[in-house]
């Protein structure tokens, strides 16, 4: 296949992946928009706190999909029988005994006033099953099955708000609110797996690197701690005002990399830097585009927002709707380069992570009395962020010569 062809058709799955993962984040937002308008505060300010963690407990998740499309990937004539058996066993051990430490050691190391024991049981079911549920899209990706994932993941979103639904109307069930983000995923992981198959004459071992895998999860923990610890870390006077304005700021975040597995999946399946690069470059320039639009849009349709997703409630938000779009584009840049690290092997950037995550803690213990704190705390960590992976992307890769070859496991 020529160069062309194969980027115009990495440029289609793009384009296809922009417009499922708009249809997607369109109803995971009706989701959001059904609970914040028709629960009380108290429930709202509940599963705020409880989706800060359900975000954390899905990055060892992303890891596992993106070992699995990087290995595949890589492996062209593997043996996906063996890799699925393989990945099912030690995957499941790991999420248990997760699991069981998570349901032990949150009641003793949290304080009740800031998170609910009663978050704790579906909290931990949904760890479990979010270590198996990723498997089946992670082979599919390193084969750049697409289309076959975007579909996936739009039957996950709509079986996700009839769970959603159904909770809010049993009178506001926490438990089924919470399960909502990990059951379809679970369903989806159950029909799709005994259909992934590898040819018959492909016998070669696909291994699973179990360092790398630790690596990537420690540095997505770690890259997600901007957007998930400043739900934790704010006042429950604030909480649910600044956890309707980081609904808004999601909105605009979640559109930006909902094209990143794509990302992920083509850089697994290449080996020259100068397409890697050309991969990116371009996934960066979409990335833009999409954040830019969203928070326009997010701006000339801010009071219909409010008075639609929010019932007129939380009002003064809107005046930092722009400044927290365009905040978030930038962290989706962040993600983007972070990803293109990951797929490189390249981990020293955990570092820049640890120092934003101080960064962060610091702010908020210092300064964090009014919504216009937090904001500004927001800004200074993404800008810092931001810069500094720049840096750390023109020194380790910028300036290498075309055509360079990977270095994997290096």
């Amino acid at each position: 296949m020529k160069k062309n062809t194969i980027f115009k058709t990495y440029i289609f799955n793009l384009l296809l992946t922009t417009v499922f993962g708009g249809v997607i984040g369109l109803i995971n937002y009706l989701f959001n928009i059904f609970l914040a308008r028709f629960s009380t505060e108290d429930i709202f300010a509940l599963y705020s706190t409880a989706i800060g963690v359900i975000y954390l407990i899905q990055i060892p998740a992303t890891s596992i999909q993106n070992i699995l499309t990087k290995s595949v990937g890589e492996q062209k004539e593997g043996d996906l029988k063996r890799l699925k058996i393989t990945s099912i066993l030690s995957f499941s051990i790991l999420a248990v005994i997760l699991g069981t430490l998570f349901f032990f050691l949150t009641p003793l190391i949290t304080d009740p006033s800031y998170f609910s024991n009663e978050l704790i049981l579906p909290l931990t079911v949904t760890l479990v099953l979010a270590f198996i549920s990723t498997i089946h899209r992670g082979i599919l990706l390193g084969k750049e099955k697409i289309v076959l994932v975007n579909l996936i993941l739009l039957g996950e979103t709509i079986l996700k708000f009839a769970i959603g639904y159904i909770g809010i109307r049993m009178g506001e069930n926490i438990h089924l609110l919470i399960l909502a983000n990990a059951v379809p995923s679970f369903l989806s992981f159950l029909i799709t797996i005994p259909f992934i198959k590898s040819a018959k004459n492909y016998r070669k071992k696909i291994t699973i690197p179990y360092k790398n895998l630790t690596l990537m999860t420690i540095s997505l923990l770690l890259l997600s701690i901007p957007y998930t610890l400043d739900l934790i870390l704010t006042p429950e006077t604030l909480k649910a005002e600044y956890g309707t304005l980081s609904l808004i700021g999601k909105l605009v975040y979640f559109a930006c990399i909902t094209i990143a597995f794509a990302m992920f999946s083509k850089l697994s399946n290449q080996k020259e830097l100068k397409k890697k690069l050309k991969t990116l470059g371009i996934t960066l320039a979409v990335t833009l585009v999409i954040g830019i639009a969203v928070t326009v849009g997010v701006y000339i349709f801010k009071d219909q927002i409010i008075n639609l997703a929010f019932g007129g409630k939380y009002s003064d938000i809107s005046i930092y709707f722009v400044i927290f779009g365009l905040f978030m584009s930038s962290y989706s840049v962040v993600y983007m380069l972070a990803n293109f690290f990951f797929s490189r092997n390249s981990y020293w950037y955990i570092l820049i992570l640890v120092i934003t995550a101080i960064l962060q803690i610091t702010l908020f213990t210092q300064n964090c009395n009014s919504l216009f704190d937090i904001v500004k705390n927001q800004g200074i960590v993404y800008c810092t962020l931001l810069i500094s992976t720049i840096i750390y992307f023109i020194f380790n890769f910028a300036v290498k010569k075309d055509g360079e070859k990977d270095k994997e496991g290096s």
